[in-house]
């Protein structure tokens, strides 16, 4: 049996499915072929400030293991809160006052409870305040007021904490002792 001939109609359909067939199939090979696309100046910036601070940080700069470790608590490159604890407790082991206060913050476990721990959430805070970390101070204080946290309540020794936090200009101190009795 001799099969017709297709109708002009259908034969253009079929030329028309090869020919986008065939296009697809070259764009598919161009995009393997394409170089990857290029950062941003911006993100190629980053990477490179990333670099030269985590550089820094192996070589024991404590400013850049504390900063380093704040890149990975918000999320630059990506968020690894343990990547965070390491650096700032490599920068606060060694006297870094706001690597302290900010491992004390992670240790409440407020961003995640697997980091929950009140005895070095205590240790760093203290550690922070007796560095003259305003801040830690103030959060110090505040605890001593309300006797939370498992520290004991003590007006005059918040009222010592606010008093040195406002003397470094902390404004919530200065506020907290204007309310004092």
């Amino acid at each position: 049996m001799i099969k017709p001939l297709p109708s002009h109609r259908s034969l253009v359909i079929l030329l028309c499915a090869g020919m986008l067939l065939v296009g697809c199939a070259n764009q598919s090979e161009q995009n393997r072929n394409a170089p990857p696309p290029q950062k941003t100046a911006a993100a190629s910036e980053n990477s490179v400030d990333e670099a030269n601070l985590r550089s820094q940080a192996n070589r024991g700069d404590l400013d850049s293991q504390f900063q380093l470790a704040s890149l990975y608590f918000v999320g630059k490159p990506h968020k690894d809160l343990k990547q965070a604890e390491y650096w700032w407790k490599l920068a606060a082991d060694k006297g870094h006052a706001m690597a302290a206060v900010s491992l004390a913050y992670l240790y409440t476990g407020r961003d995640n409870p697997d980091f929950n721990n009140p005895q070095l959430m205590l240790k760093y805070l203290n550690q922070s305040a007796a560095g003259g970390n305003p801040m830690a101070q103030h959060i110090l204080g505040n605890l001593y007021l309300k006797g939370a946290q498992g520290v004991p309540r003590d007006p005059i020794q918040a009222k010592a904490l606010f008093q040195s936090a406002c003397q470094q200009r902390y404004a919530a101190s200065c506020e907290a002792l204007n309310k004092a009795p």
